[in-house]
């Protein structure tokens, strides 16, 4: 028995890999036609833009408390080009972090979670800002993730623990 030359056996491989493609080619060419037809089939879905996961700081009394872990979507209307965001999230992403560190996105009740409604106020005012106002539907926050899972704060009105009792030693001296 003779052994097959090598551009016959590349010739073999080509053609059973062309023979296995074929079927998911023809499919995509039957979307890309069904498609192109105005008026008929299904509506296109909004582009929506993922935003990669942001660390945003929970500030409580000028201190450091937390971090929480935010991944959001923006879905912009209908007839927008994704390609308007393009290169624009790194801007986005830098403006939401510098608002989260002078004002932060603090809730009354939580060191766990952000206060949603003035983080998607000011998504959208930044988006709106760096592509143009009325380009967006839609910020969802998808997912907050705590980087610590801490009590809540104390309740206005509440007594605070007492202090422990000054550390003995000598007066006098000065640290």
């Amino acid at each position: 028995m003779t052994r097959p030359s090598p551009v016959a056996r590349r010739a073999f491989l080509t053609a059973s890999l062309t023979l296995l493609a074929t079927p998911a080619l023809a499919r995509s060419a039957k979307k890309e036609k069904k498609g192109g037809k105005e008026g008929e089939g299904e509506e296109a879905p909004d582009p929506v833009i993922k935003l990669q996961s942001m660390a945003l700081p929970i500030i409580a009394a000028g201190k450091l408390v937390n971090y929480v872990f935010v991944q959001m979507t923006v879905t912009l209307k209908p007839g927008v080009l994704v390609t308007v965001f393009e290169g624009k999230e790194p801007l986005l992403r830098d403006a939401i972090v510098r608002e989260a560190h002078s004002r932060p996105f603090l809730r009354p009740d939580s060191y766990v979670a952000l206060d949603e409604a003035r983080l998607k106020a000011s998504v959208l005012r930044e988006v709106n800002g760096l592509i143009g106002p009325g380009k967006v539907a839609l910020v969802t926050v998808v997912k907050q993730t705590p980087r610590n899972f801490m009590a809540p704060p104390p309740k206005p009105g509440t007594a605070k623990p007492a202090q422990g009792p000054a550390p003995a030693g000598d007066s006098d001296l000065v640290p």
